[in-house]
């Protein structure tokens, strides 16, 4: 039988790179907050109880693969950070939510209930929330970690963009919002003592729990949910 007989330093080469990339971590880092709202003196303005209908859409585009941002499901503990940020609101008397499935094109039930919530309350706030990358980018990233063993720090990166529409009970846009913020993550195996501190997972929560909460401020000192 023919038998193909590999130097002993190459099959310690090999053993030793995908050790390390098997032991590969990563860390990640983020922008500052585009668009941020700060106030110089904060309103103190009594507003009417009103009655408010939360509509979330939560989207994912890895430009150059798709062509259109798709439909996904929340992440993980959205509804505490909705909760925590809903406490910049004084005059919400009570509220509906509703969040977009991708099925609801052929679901006629959830589109007519979604409906009716925006025009049976006072206003509509659509929080749409869009993560996009560069899929070329990645790509090349997860080859270059592959071909130099993860010798060399390789880094991607994802903006999340929040957009904002307040809406009155006949659908009339009043007011629209954005925030912009972008995640740095870099793969390494060196960082996978350091990824405990710096984890990608809480820094995503901070720009959804912060986006959230300036806008949601900036609602609230300009009045717009004004009966």
């Amino acid at each position: 039988m023919f038998r193909v007989r590999f130097p002993s330093r190459v099959v310690l080469f090999f053993c030793t790179g995908v050790a390390l990339i098997l032991c590969s971590s990563c860390i990640s880092f983020r922008s500052e907050m585009e668009g941020t709202y700060n106030p110089d003196t904060p309103k103190n303005i009594p507003l009417v109880p009103a009655t408010v209908f939360f509509h979330f859409t939560h989207l994912e585009q890895e430009k150059g693969f798709d062509v259109v941002p798709k439909i996904v499901a929340p992440r993980r503990g959205f509804r505490d950070i909705f909760g925590e940020s809903m406490k910049q609101f004084s005059n919400i008397k009570s509220f509906a939510t509703f969040t977009d499935s991708d099925n609801d094109i052929d679901n006629v039930e959830r589109r007519t209930y979604r409906d009716s919530l925006k025009t049976s309350n006072d206003f509509t706030i659509h929080v749409t929330f869009k993560r996009e990358n560069s899929f070329a980018k990645h790509v090349l990233a997860t080859i270059f970690v592959w071909g130099l063993l993860d010798i060399i720090p390789i880094g991607y990166s994802w903006d999340y963009i929040v957009n904002v529409d307040v809406c009155n009970s006949s659908g009339m846009v009043i007011k629209s919002y954005s925030r912009t913020s972008v995640l740095s993550t870099w793969h390494n195996f060196v960082f996978l003592f350091v990824y405990p501190f710096l984890p990608s997972e809480v820094k995503i929560e901070e720009i959804y729990l912060e986006s959230m909460q300036n806008i949601f401020k900036q609602i609230e000192a300009e009045s717009v949910l004004m009966k």
